[in-house]
C-alpha cells in the first residue's frame, strides 16, 4: 500500500514561476502531481497569502542562510580531523570552487557577527513566513506542500542558477525533502520538493519513497561511464 495514498498533497503555483522561462519545469511538476493523484493523493492547490513578498529579502532571499553559515559551518570543519582544516576558509580556498559558489562562499565568510539589527529582522520575517506557510496548510488541510526545487532547467556548471525555491525551507525552518519528478523534454531532470510541518520527515520520507518507487525517475546521465564488471 502506498503512503501517499489518502495523503492530501497542496501544490503551489505561486512557486511554480509565471516567466516563459519557468513553463517547462512547470509542466513537469503538475505532471508529478498527476503522477501522485494516480498513487492515491489528493491534490489541491494552494495560495499562501504574500508568499513572494514574505521571501523577498536582501541576499536574494537567503541572507539568513548567508548570516548562518559561516558560523555554522566552522565549528563542523573542526570536530573533523580528517579535514586538517580549523576554518572554512583553509577547507574551501579562494579559486577551489566555481565563480557562482565562491561568490556565495565569500559572502559568508565576510560574515563576523550574527548580533545585528538586520538579522534580527530577519528573524521575526522568518516567524511570519512560518506562520503564513502553516495558516495556509491548516486552512487546505494539506499534509505537505509540492512545488519545484528549481523553477528552470539547470544551468551549465559554474554558471548562476535562477529560479531557486529552496529558500522557502531554509527562510522558514520547516523540513523539506527532493524527489525526482520526471524530466524535459531535452533530457535535464526536474526534482520535486516536498514540505511538511515541523517533525514531519517520517512522513515526508515516505512520501517520497512511495513516489520514488512508483514512477523511478531517477536515472543516470548519458555521460556516466559504464561500470567495470569483473
Amino acid at each position: 500500500m502506498t503512503a501517499l495514498r489518502g495523503a492530501r498533497v497542496g501544490l503551489v503555483p505561486t512557486l511554480l514561476g509565471t516567466d516563459p522561462a519557468d513553463a517547462e519545469v512547470a509542466a513537469v511538476v503538475r505532471g508529478a502531481a498527476e503522477e501522485m493523484k494516480g498513487q492515491g493523493a489528493e491534490i489541491v492547490e494552494v495560495s499562501i497569502p504574500d508568499l513572494t513578498e514574505l521571501l523577498r529579502e536582501r541576499a536574494n532571499g537567503f541572507l539568513l542562510i548567508r548570516q548562518d553559515s559561516n558560523s555554522t559551518s566552522t565549528p563542523t570543519w573542526r570536530r573533523i580531523p580528517a579535514h586538517q582544516c580549523g576554518h572554512s576558509r583553509k577547507c574551501s580556498p579562494p579559486g577551489s570552487s566555481t565563480p557562482a559558489v565562491e561568490t556565495s562562499l565569500r559572502n559568508s565568510r565576510a560574515v563576523e557577527s550574527r548580533d545585528t539589527q538586520e538579522y534580527l529582522a530577519h528573524i521575526v520575517k522568518r516567524n511570519i513566513l512560518r506562520e503564513a506557510i502553516l495558516k495556509a496548510m491548516a486552512d487546505s488541510r494539506v499534509e505537505a506542500l509540492a512545488y519545484p526545487t528549481i523553477r528552470r532547467k539547470p544551468n551549465v556548471i559554474g554558471e548562476t542558477q535562477m529560479g531557486v525555491n529552496c529558500q522557502l525551507s531554509a527562510n522558514s525552518g520547516l523540513p523539506a525533502i527532493v524527489v525526482p519528478g520526471g524530466f524535459t523534454a531535452d533530457g535535464l531532470p526536474v526534482g520535486i520538493e516536498l514540505l511538511g510541518r515541523a517533525w514531519s520527515e517520517p512522513q515526508l520520507i515516505k512520501f517520497d519513497y512511495a513516489y520514488e518507487q512508483a514512477t523511478r525517475h531517477c536515472r543516470p546521465p548519458a555521460s556516466t561511464p559504464a561500470l567495470d564488471r569483473p
